[in-house]
């Protein structure tokens, strides 16, 4: 019993030492549980702003309109339980953004061509054909219109109009943007135009967390790696024929190899 106190007593720096990492490891791990609960508290404030934000719409200096309002933050499951039917095999989501869009266009032609007049002068009606065109460009945003209208003039003041065709092509360029403050942790989510007369209406935008499984695949399997550190061992002195304490400095190079069972 006595062999056993004096070499508790010799070896009193490792067990403090012992004592103390295990302390240490102690509130590292509750240091990792604050971070999660207050990533979690993050995601819920984010979160009830966006439930509860609404669209808001402005003009910058360049003309563009532009929308922005808080986005989500969901896990896979929550955002495929919102938008489940674009689920596929083997991937999952990393964000989200939907819009309705109003166009409400104002166009001034320069030009109008009447062509084919027919004047009949016995009945003083004149026939024809109203055209009229129009190219724009607005940075990236395009807008092309024409038309034709048949038109009948009676004089002195009746006027009839025939089928009429119009054609309108509009090439509207829409920018959409995700952003996070890496200081008050929240998610924003911006949409952009350059077309006249476009308005977003709503929209909502939702950043998804990667899944556990994503994590694990990301992580490194295997690897190199090189450990310095105190090393503290017990051996065995031949001519006093007692075990004694060593503490030292290590450098220790190897190769670690983690499956996949074990990543988590």
């Amino acid at each position: 019993m006595q062999k056993i106190l004096d070499f508790i007593v010799k070896i009193k720096d490792i067990i403090w030492f012992i004592v103390v990492l295990i302390i240490s490891m102690f509130l590292i791990s509750q240091c990792k549980s604050n971070t999660k609960l207050e990533k979690e508290v993050d995601i819920l404030t984010n979160n009830t702003y966006a439930l509860t934000d609404s669209l808001h719409q402005y003009h910058d200096k360049l003309g563009n309109v532009i929308a922005e309002k808080h986005a989500l933050q969901l896990t896979q499951k929550q955002i495929e339980d919102s938008i489940g039917d674009l689920k596929k095999k083997n991937t999952e989501y990393i964000a989200y953004i939907n819009a309705n869009i109003g166009v409400k266009d104002t166009i001034y032609t320069e030009k109008i061509v009447y062509k084919d007049v027919v004047i009949d002068t016995l009945t003083k009606t004149e026939k024809g054909i109203i055209c009229l065109e129009k190219n724009d460009t607005f940075n990236h945003s395009k807008r092309y219109i024409s038309a034709n209208i048949p038109y009948s003039a009676t004089y002195p003041s009746n006027l009839s109009v025939d089928s009429a065709s119009f054609i309108v092509n509009q090439d509207i360029f829409v920018e959409g943007m995700l952003t996070r403050n890496n200081k008050t942790k929240e998610t924003m989510f911006y949409l952009k135009s350059d077309y006249p007369g476009l308005t977003f209406n709503s929209g909502n935008g939702i950043v998804a967390t990667n899944s556990k499984q994503y994590e694990r695949e990301i992580r490194r399997r295997n690897g190199v790696g090189l450990a310095i550190g105190p090393s503290f061992v017990v051996y065995y002195d031949s001519p006093t024929q007692s075990l004694k304490p060593a503490v030292g400095i290590s450098i220790t190079i190897g190769y670690t190899f983690t499956p996949k069972i074990f990543q988590w």
